[in-house]
């Protein structure tokens, strides 16, 4: 017998004792429940350093300008928020397996600081027409970031002692969405003339040093993200009552930790990524009784 088939044997004895191990454990609970959750969160946006980044070198000032306060995906320094959620649906539960699906909406406030748009350089006249260089810098940028939208879970776990552990998917559509972006502006003049001589905060001559600017707020166009999603928690109040092999169920009470990561989505928007806490209630859908009437 050669070590390969001996592993295998191996390994199909250790499934079936799993599977047999969790045939035998008595069950926790069963039935069909509507689910309703309420979650609060941590968010804040995915994006690696030096991706959509607009600071290349060699910028155009019409490029520069098209980042500066559009709310598009660039790179960050720091991202942090909170999001607030409320969710309703459908679990199965059947002996300790949970399966569960449904429809959640979520608000996303952010606060995010992309990197400075350094020393972009443009060809100008002045008022006397003597021609020079100019610097554009965009610094301490900071733009908020408001999303509601729609999500779609579908998770499958565990329940086991009251304690729980479900892992899934969700899809989330963005359907309204806006940005606002407020910062410093610098704006510096290089003349040849004067042997390449800097000239900087000269607001008579339009040259500023980090003025403070604000630009108006952007809608954000409907966008769409996927998440890996994992929680665990515990059942808080577990009442029900037993009758028989199947039990009378009574609503259930949860409170769990949760986390969320947006490892797919539309290049027009950020990836989010929530940890928080989650509040359940299971109510149980009414099952039809059945008629044991004897007909003579």
């Amino acid at each position: 017998m050669t070590k390969c088939s001996i592993y295998n044997k191996r390994v199909h004895r250790a499934v079936l004792g799993v599977l047999l191990l969790l045939a035998a454990m008595p069950c926790c609970v069963a039935g069909n429940y509507i689910r309703i959750n309420a979650d609060f969160s941590y968010a804040r946006d995915l994006m690696r350093k030096g991706e959509g980044a607009p600071f290349i070198e060699n910028i155009a000032l019409d490029d520069a300008r098209s980042w500066v306060g559009s709310g598009k995906p660039e790179s960050l320094k720091s991202s942090n928020g909170f999001a607030p959620a409320f969710g309703i649906g459908y679990r199965y539960i059947h002996r300790m397996l949970l399966v569960d699906v449904g429809l959640g909406v979520e608000y996303r406030y952010r606060i995010n600081h992309p990197y400075d748009i350094e020393d972009v350089k443009a060809d100008a006249t002045d008022d006397t027409g003597m021609a020079h260089i100019v610097h554009h810098t965009w610094s301490d940028r900071e733009t908020r970031f408001e999303h509601m939208g729609v999500t779609l879970p579908v998770m499958i776990g565990a329940e086991w002692n009251n304690i729980y552990f479900i892992a899934g998917i969700k899809a989330g559509v963005d359907i309204w969405g806006r940005s606002k972006e407020k910062g410093a502006y610098t704006l510096q003049g290089e003349y040849p003339y004067y042997g390449n001589a800097i000239f900087v905060n000269m607001p008579n001559h339009g040259f500023v040093d980090k003025v403070a600017y604000e630009e108006p707020s952007v809608p954000s166009s409907i966008a769409w993200n996927i998440r890996a999603c994992a929680e665990v928690g515990y059942c808080i109040s577990s009442l029900w009552t037993e009758k028989g092999f199947g039990r009378k169920a009574r609503p259930r009470y949860y409170a769990g930790a949760f986390v969320e990561y947006g490892f797919a989505g539309a290049n027009t928007n950020y990836r989010p990524l929530l940890a928080g806490i989650r509040l359940t209630a299971l109510l149980p859908i009414p099952e039809p009784e059945r008629c044991n009437c004897l007909d003579y």
